[in-house]
């Protein structure tokens, strides 16, 4: 476990943690159009969320990151990623995504932290960072932002100064509340779509994220194209009601999500 040694000093309420993003994160300059051929021309920018306080006094920091890159690019830990002051290696991602992609890096201090702790990248050339300047206060998570930077961890267990491990989120896109509906349907022998999705932020290090399904009830069988995959098809030999599983782990932490199928 990497312990770095950060200095504290302000109180959680007044917390002015490392400022967000560097001017340029939010927006792609008009002239910037890619090149045929050139898919990893552009910049990949540390991005600092925000800040809850804990029950305990601590606070639990969110980083994220923003690639307009279309393809992934990798930059290993070292002097091109790092971290400071104390350890650069905190347990950051390597492999940056196309796109903007919040809670990375989930980083709990104690009560008294000063705010001094940045995130430094360097791509084609380009160093970008949070800046050293500090936040205001008001960059405190509402209660959407709280649920989603505790998911999945107790702060008061979790280890100090270096991103948590957490499970990876598992969907299933179309199911479910406003991202579809309640239930899915289809016919008996017809091809089904899954659009599952197992998301994890890289941790731990060298694990391999895995996702696979199977059938919890129903009154016939199901036939999976592909049962280690998210996004896979599915048909069914009998009408009826069917509950499906989608099981996602990160190789140390797992997660499920259910699907109801009703089969017609």
């Amino acid at each position: 476990m990497v312990n770095s040694a950060v200095p504290f000093s302000l109180s959680a309420r007044r917390l002015a943690v490392v400022a967000a993003v560097s001017v340029g994160v939010w927006y792609v300059p008009l002239n910037m159009t890619p090149v045929a051929g050139a898919q990893q021309s552009f910049s990949v920018y540390p991005v600092y969320d925000g800040y809850l306080t804990n029950a305990d006094g601590s606070l639990t920091l969110s980083f994220a990151y923003f690639s307009h890159n279309r393809q992934p690019v990798t930059i290993p830990i070292g002097p091109d990623n790092a971290f400071s002051p104390g350890p650069p290696d905190r347990g950051q991602p390597e492999t940056f995504l196309p796109g903007h992609h919040r809670w990375q890096c989930i980083v709990v201090v104690d009560e008294g932290f000063d705010g001094n702790l940045l995130w430094t990248l360097t791509h084609r050339g380009e160093t970008t960072s949070t800046s050293e300047l500090m936040l205001q206060y008001s960059w405190e998570f509402d209660a959407s932002g709280v649920a989603a930077v505790g998911r999945g961890f107790d702060a008061a267990e979790a280890p100090r100064n270096v991103c948590v491990n957490r499970p990876p989120i598992v969907r299933v896109l179309g199911y479910g509340g406003r991202r579809g509906p309640h239930e899915l349907r289809v016919a008996v022998g017809a091809e089904l779509k899954l659009f599952g999705s197992v998301r994890d932020e890289g941790l731990p290090k060298g694990g391999a994220v895995t996702a696979s399904w199977r059938t919890v009830s129903g009154p016939g069988t199901v036939s999976f194209e592909d049962t280690a995959s998210a996004r896979t098809r599915a048909t069914f030999d009998a009408a009826g009601t069917y509950e499906l599983e989608l099981f996602g782990s990160d190789s140390l932490l797992d997660a499920t999500t259910r699907v109801t199928v009703v089969v017609e």
